[in-house]
């Protein structure tokens, strides 16, 4: 069984239900079949040691981009 997020869909604004497959969790807008891939826990979690790693190879700088 999946989630309502009432009003979320960003191209039609309508409800999206939020659910889960073999690839993954998605949202998916029921009105205009708007498809949002969503990262997995597990991925949210690298990010903070990841972000660290990049601050101890620039000395604690944030990186300039282009």
């Amino acid at each position: 069984m999946g989630t309502w997020r009432f009003s979320s869909c960003p191209r039609c604004r309508c409800d999206m239900f939020l659910e889960k497959d073999e690839d993954g969790w998605y949202e998916l807008c029921l009105q205009c079949s708007y498809r949002k891939e969503l990262a997995s826990i597990y991925e949210l979690e690298k990010e903070p040691d990841q972000r660290e790693k990049e601050k101890a190879l620039t000395g604690g700088k944030p990186q300039r981009g282009c």
